[in-house]
């Protein structure tokens, strides 16, 4: 699928009004966060990256906001609106087996998407 279609999904996703809705669509960092960026976190990442089960891999828990500010072995894992110097996308992106996160599964283009312009969008996270 063409990367620009990836991006107007993404989009999309940023509002849940019905189409047609004569209601203005309005842009909620807090929804958006926990309708289409937590979801992804809960069932990609936490197995491995979470606090409240016990998985730091490589120094990493993304169940808190100050878990990706502070980061792991690599420093903080999101840069707000910098793709480039995120480790957490570098790491979905990855074309190394050995970095590719996820390593068994690796996430649909859609939830990439996603994941980019969630960090694009400074990565609001409402969570401590």
């Amino acid at each position: 699928m063409d990367r620009c279609w990836l991006w107007l999904a993404a989009l999309v996703c940023l509002t849940d009004a019905p189409a047609g809705d004569p209601v203005a669509v309005t842009y909620e960092p807090s929804r958006f966060f926990r309708a289409q960026i937590l979801p992804i976190l809960e069932h990609r990442c936490y197995e491995c990256h979470s606090e409240a089960e016990g998985q730091d891999d490589g120094g990493l828990v993304l169940d808190s906001r100050s878990g990706w500010e502070k980061g792991g072995d690599h420093g903080p894992a999101v840069v707000p609106k910098d793709l480039g110097k995120s480790p957490l996308v570098r790491a979905i992106l990855s074309h190394d087996p050995g970095s590719l996160m996820p390593p068994d599964d690796p996430l649909p283009a859609i939830e990439i998407a996603l994941l980019q312009t969630w960090v694009l969008l400074g990565a609001p996270d409402p969570r401590p």
